[in-house]
């Protein structure tokens, strides 16, 4: 009977060791412009947007970490990467580079690479990564917007991770949710961005 009670009480204990982890999932966000938030208030930027949605989904101490840095390309990734795992414990990473690799055409081989090593050191970090796609210009002609494209889908595919095809899905190009440059997000922009990602993003947690 007391084996019995030991075992039952010992359960219980891992029962609510694992509710309180999910309860404070740390997420960390590596990204550009467009996830430092660039040209809106801090907590309209969508890893607030995301802190907060989750806060009211029943996960009290969730943190969402901004790791944007404007104008940062893939080849930023891998640094920023080794220097969050070094300083902070998440749960799970969002990968959200790659707008200003297609921006400035940069070889689509050398951005491949950079995400393939990216996800690899997470990955070796035994930490949980979604990959968030993203298009280039259309103005570089046909194969280069192609090729690009195809980089995410194929890091996806290789590493067998969560992908969200496009980030700028549903407010790219729709001048109501985009500031005066058409490039970055305005509020209402990232609200779309930050409903859109949500359900892949609880599903990881």
């Amino acid at each position: 009977m007391l084996q019995m009670f030991r075992a039952v009480s010992f359960i219980w204990i891992l029962f609510l060791f694992a509710s309180s982890l999910s309860a404070k999932p740390v997420i960390l966000s590596i990204g550009d412009s467009l996830t430092f938030g660039l040209g809106v208030a801090e907590d309209k930027t969508w890893p607030r947007l995301l802190q907060n949605k989750l806060q009211a989904d029943g996960m009290k101490e969730a943190k969402v970490i901004n790791a944007g840095s404007s104008g940062a390309t893939t080849a930023f990734g891998l640094t920023a990467v080794r220097f969050q795992l070094k300083h902070n414990q998440p749960d799970l990473i969002i990968y959200a580079l790659g707008a200003n690799d297609g921006l400035r055409a940069i070889s689509p081989d050398t951005t491949y690479r950079n995400i393939l090593q990216t996800i690899e050191e997470i990955q070796k970090a035994k930490v949980k990564v979604i990959l968030l796609g993203m298009k280039a210009p259309p103005n570089y002609g046909e194969k280069f917007p192609k090729d690009f494209e195809k980089i995410f889908a194929r890091v996806a595919s290789e590493k067998k991770i969560p992908f969200i095809p496009f980030f700028l899905e549903g407010v790219a190009g729709d001048s109501k949710l985009n500031q005066a440059d058409g490039i970055h997000p305005n509020e209402k922009g990232y609200e779309v961005i930050t409903g859109r990602m949500y359900p892949v993003i609880k599903g990881q947690l």
